[in-house]
């Protein structure tokens, strides 16, 4: 009768040893992983006239290095083309005549003036001096609601034609009286070139800038999953209600809404939108607009120009610029972009 070999004492230490062995490297690795996953750094400081959020995680580099650094080259773009000081306050006071300007400046001005021929003028860089009439140009000026002589003598200088840029891109002058207000396409011009200079230190890097509704994205959460950005809701007066989500890995997108800055007399709202062709507060059935886009930049102009446009067939042409549109009206039913669906699934 053959005997069973009596179990190896030695085998079966070796065999619990290894198990547990790896065991402690999963649980190490997997540690690791969660821990890195769980380092996204928050920043927010007010700039462009809003409050700047910067939310990033990088494998290579500190995340409030990153954080830093983007707001450093935010700065930089609102130390330059506010109203009030830089390029914008110099060529306001230029009274038309030629004014040098550098690659930075011509660029911008022409993507502004691109995005004005595409919408047909419903965005528009020259609405500085109604701006200015409503008492919007300042956070701390008096609202009020000017006279309609007063709003007719400022829409003689109101024009994207009133912009011109020399051939080679060097020079710009403004014509008939002409002021430019950037404030529509700078913000997301920010957030593109913050996220282009996160990039630059670390091509890895994931997360997101929010600058007051325009949000363009580092990179998808935690390397392979979307964020989920909330469409404010326009008439709730609990600013975290939304009336819908969007799922994005990557792009831009941004809102103008009547809710974000306005004054009410007499019961009448008087937002801070206007409409380049009659000088007041936009009114064209649109209460809510999101546009999305390749570029926060692109998207911050096209929501303007989608609120004024409002509901009108000027909308149903966006995709072919890039653009993806969004419109809340004021009945609260919704008109979308075919396309923008995609954002709307997870």
């Amino acid at each position: 009768m053959r005997q069973r070999n009596p179990r190896n004492p030695l085998s079966s230490s070796v065999f619990l040893y290894t198990v547990l062995t790896l065991l402690a490297i999963f649980l190490i690795v997997w540690t690791f992983i969660t821990n890195n996953k769980q380092e996204y750094y928050t920043k927010t400081e007010y700039l462009l006239g809003t409050y700047v959020t910067v939310r990033v995680n990088g494998d290579n580099t500190s995340p409030v290095l990153l954080a830093n650094a983007a707001f450093k080259e935010i700065k930089r773009i609102d130390k330059k083309f506010g109203n009030n000081n830089g390029i914008i306050g110099e060529l306001n006071s230029s009274a038309g005549e030629w004014v040098e300007i550098d690659q930075e400046t011509a660029f911008l001005l022409k993507s502004a003036i691109d995005v004005a021929k595409n919408t047909g003028g419903a965005f528009d860089p020259t609405l500085y001096p109604i701006i200015r009439l409503w008492g919007f140009d300042d956070i701390n000026a008096e609202k009020r609601v000017p006279s309609s002589d007063e709003i007719e003598e400022a829409l003689m200088s109101i024009g994207y034609e009133n912009i011109e840029l020399s051939p080679e891109g060097k020079r710009v002058r403004l014509l008939n009286g002409a002021q430019i207000d950037l404030s529509g396409i700078a913000k997301g011009y920010a957030v593109d070139m913050a996220i282009k200079k996160i990039k630059s230190i670390d091509e890895s890097a994931t997360g997101f800038i929010d600058a007051g509704g325009d949000i363009g994205i580092i990179g998808p959460k935690f390397g392979s999953r979307p964020w989920v950005i909330g469409i404010r809701h326009p008439r709730s007066e609990d600013a975290d209600k939304v009336i819908d989500y969007v799922y994005m890995y990557d792009g831009a997108i941004a809102t103008s809404g009547d809710y974000e800055r306005f004054f009410e007399v007499d019961g009448v709202r008087y937002h801070h939108i206007f409409d380049p062709e009659t000088g007041y507060p936009a009114d064209n059935g649109v209460i809510s607009s999101t546009v999305i886009h390749k570029s926060a930049m692109l998207a911050d102009a096209y929501a303007t120009a989608a609120f004024v446009l409002g509901d009108s067939p000027g909308v149903t042409f966006f995709p072919r610029f890039g653009a993806l549109a969004f419109l809340v009206k004021k009945d609260l039913t919704v008109f979308k972009n075919a396309g923008f669906e995609v954002y709307l699934n997870k």
